[in-house]
């Protein structure tokens, strides 16, 4: 009597309409059939459950019911659980299916487990046995809307059949109508189907109801994309990349998509704008040159390094004009940015100048003689290598003073790049494209093997550091629609970019004229280049005014 009582105790139900259950198995109701019939149907969709399984019929529904897994069974299938998990996280997702199989052989009616791989056979593909999990899911829980949306997909996505594949994610909205996967997974449909009219607004309700969810930013996007509306596409995909989150492995491919399109959407826009852009650089260079007292000339050359412009000042040159120089393979909405960018260095040094505050950025015998001892072990090993004392020298001071100019000119050009983004909107395209591609072609020759081999391992932490500094900043000030810091990640010296950005963020408002400077020297201390460089004062001397 007592087994009898314990097994009735360990015995779990599940109760499934009469119609839901003949609709599965394509036959008529089952009053109608014989209970050997009925047997045998309920046997077969229900096969994976423990055995034995028993069943009646309670007025329109199917009582089902079978024995509970043991409790070492269930303990054993949480631990592997867990393991299954890494693997799939980590994309191993075939040791995932091997592990999750055994789960479901100690503990049959494990939910989660089933639904973990139904979804493994869709990551590798496997279209047929995630069906049928799944399938197994929903007659163990009708009301688990998310199978019913992975369900639907792959009808629509690999069965091409959207008839079916609608039917289910209407079923996923009976039973929870803001689900988002569900709704964007019908505006995609409708989408695919031209649509477009009727896909919006359900993007839009997806937005408001779970603003976390990047695909609805970005089928939105597309939306206004297709419309020839890029403007408002990009401010669409810059609101999905400061509200959305990454909800799983199914939002990378749609994260990558829409910086994709992020980016085509800016060489758009910059050769659009271009006419205007052009008329926005000669009034302010026009503005600088008034302010500087100078007229700027500007000229179109090709450099030996991958530098996009550079700026000789009137008065430090002893000239009557400032000398502008910019790459001349650059396409002109790239041009625009970089005169743009050197004219606001121009005009910095300006007000720091008429208020007395302006400093010269200069290195002495001094200077240099400690750049150099810091790297001695480099140029013995340069000695061995079969180097030429002229060579030597050639590549010790190009690199002691390349880094000394890109101090200098880092904390500066970030004032500069933030300065122009809220000063110029018609720029941002323009000034978008251009700082990334120097800064990916920064990441490009860093990581050169050559470069590598060449550079003193001291310098190179520095150079690392400085970068990546510089590409945090572009990713907040692009809202995250770059990843350009992802290129410093695995870098040693990234920790010391992180405290170098972070000392910026906190020093860089409300600076009073030459201020700048001061952000230099502290950079100096950080990276430890202090003394490698000097200030000199700047005696205004008397402008020519234009006129």
């Amino acid at each position: 009597m007592d087994v009898m009582m314990a097994a009735i105790k360990n015995m779990r139900t599940i109760r499934v309409k009469i119609e839901k259950l003949c609709e599965d198995a394509g036959v008529p109701p089952v009053e109608a059939l014989e209970m050997a019939s009925a047997d045998l149907m309920i046997r077969n969709q229900y096969g994976f459950l423990p055995q034995p399984i028993t069943w009646q019929i309670s007025g329109d529904e199917v009582v089902i019911q079978y024995p509970e897994e043991t409790e070492a069974n269930r303990n054993e299938a949480e631990r592997l659980a867990i393991r299954a998990g890494n693997h799939a996280a980590a994309g191993r997702y075939d040791r995932a299916i091997g592990i999750l199989k055994r789960i479901l052989e100690l503990a049959p009616s494990m939910h989660r487990a089933r639904l973990d791989l139904a979804m493994a056979y869709v990551q590798v593909g496997d279209d047929d046995n995630a069906i049928d999990h799944l399938i197994e899911v929903l007659r163990l829980n009708p009301a688990d809307a998310s199978s019913w949306v992975v369900l639907a997909n792959l009808y629509i996505q690999k069965k091409s059949d959207h008839k079916t594949g609608e039917k289910f994610l209407r079923k996923a909205l009976e039973i929870s109508p803001n689900n988002p996967w569900a709704l964007n997974s019908l505006a995609t449909l409708a989408m695919e189907e031209g649509k477009f009219v009727e896909a919006f607004p359900i993007f839009e309700q997806i937005i408001a109801s779970s603003p976390k969810f990047s695909n609805a930013y970005y089928g939105e996007a597309v939306i206004y994309s297709h419309a020839e509306k890029p403007d408002q596409a990009v401010a669409v995909l810059e609101k999905m990349f400061v509200y959305a989150e990454m909800q799983d492995v199914r939002s990378g491919p749609v994260y990558a998509a829409a910086s994709q399109m992020f980016s085509k959407l800016q060489v758009k826009l910059a050769e659009r704008n271009q006419p205007e852009v052009l008329n926005l650089v000669q009034n302010y260079q026009a503005e600088v040159e008034y302010l500087s007292g100078y007229p700027v000339r500007i000229q179109a050359e090709e450099f030996e390094t991958k530098i996009g412009a550079t700026l000789q000042v009137a008065w430090k040159h002893k000239r009557d004009f400032h000398l502008l120089k910019v790459r001349s393979s650059y396409p002109p909405p790239l041009v625009a940015h970089l005169e743009c960018h050197e004219l606001t260095h121009l005009k910095l040094e300006s007000v720091a100048r008429k208020a007395g505050k302006n400093l010269f950025f200069t290195t002495t015998a001094a200077n240099r003689e400690k750049a150099i001892c810091s790297i001695e072990n480099d140029i013995r090993r340069w000695e061995k290598a079969g180097f030429s004392e002229e060579r030597i020298i050639e590549v010790t001071l190009s690199l002691t003073r390349g880094l000394c100019e890109f101090l200098f000119n880092c904390p500066l050009d970030m004032l500069i790049e933030r300065d122009l983004r809220n000063s110029f909107p018609l720029l941002r395209p323009a000034q978008f494209l251009s700082v990334c591609k120097l800064a990916t072609e920064a990441a490009e020759t860093n990581r050169h093997p050559e470069v590598r081999k060449l550079y003193p391992p001291r310098l190179m932490k520095v150079l690392l550091a400085l970068n990546g500094t510089n590409a945090l900043f572009l990713d907040d000030l692009f809202k995250g629609t770059t990843e350009l810091s992802s290129a410093y990640h695995g870098e040693e010296t990234f920790g010391l970019s992180q405290k170098l950005w972070k000392h910026w963020q906190e020093r860089s408002t409300n600076l009073s004229p030459g201020a700048e400077y001061g952000l230099v020297d502290e950079f100096a201390d950080m990276v430890g280049l202090r003394g490698w460089y000097e200030w000199k004062s700047d005696c205004l001397e008397t402008s020519k005014p234009i006129t």
